[in-house]
């Protein structure tokens, strides 16, 4: 009976460490795969949705959010990605009802889990975002 429990006990162990659980840090040379589906995340005072997907575009949709949150128009900005190591570039082909300052922006990925994703902007700025 003691063999039983223990090689049943064996295979459980070995059962959940072949799951990946949900926070599991992915690999850098992952991120591009990884990166595609749908974001949301708080970039200054913007709410931000962006769409990653496989082709390499993105399109991103950006609202201003204050004391009356979610009024206002919603920008839509779409482009093409890259991520080269940890730096992911976005390259801005048009911006609708959005104010963009430059045509590239770029950002270094400090975390990278399952379902969320932390990037420091080129301006030294902080955002999280998670995978909706």
């Amino acid at each position: 009976m003691t063999k039983k429990i223990s090689l049943l006990a064996l295979v459980f162990v070995f059962g959940l460490s072949a799951c990946s659980p949900d926070g599991a840090t992915v690999d850098e040379a992952q991120y591009a795969a990884k990166i595609v589906g749908d974001w949301q995340g708080t970039v200054a005072d913007v709410n931000e949705t962006i769409s990653f997907s496989a082709d390499g575009r993105f399109m991103s949709r950006v609202r201003r959010r204050g004391f009356i949150s979610n009024k206002g128009t919603t920008g839509t900005i779409r482009g093409t990605w890259t991520i080269k190591g940890n730096v992911i570039s976005l390259n801005i082909d048009s911006a609708e009802d959005a104010n963009v300052v430059n045509k590239t922006a770029t950002s270094t990925i400090e975390a990278f889990k399952q379902n969320e994703l932390v990037v420091r902007s080129s301006r030294g700025g902080t955002s999280t975002f998670m995978r909706m």
